[in-house]
């Protein structure tokens, strides 16, 4: 079974922490946010503005944004 946007940002948050994924709050702080926009960068070879990431403040915010993502390269 493909792994949800949700777990991905989670299990991306969780590796970036050195914390479990139950660990790992909903609110994504702004060192955290600088690491998935990184990683998602890197994995779907798109640059990511200003713009898109400030409107990143939870970890449903950003499975949102991966989500699109990942509808983009279908």
């Amino acid at each position: 079974m493909a792994e949800t946007a949700r777990e991905e940002v989670v299990a991306l948050l969780a590796e970036f922490g050195g914390r479990t994924p139950q660990e790992v709050p909903e609110r994504v702080d702004s060192m955290e946010l600088a690491w998935l926009a990184h990683v998602l960068e890197q994995r779907h070879g798109r640059r990511l503005d200003d713009d898109t990431l400030s409107r990143i403040a939870t970890v449903s915010d950003a499975a949102r944004l991966l989500e699109g993502l990942r509808a983009a390269e279908r």
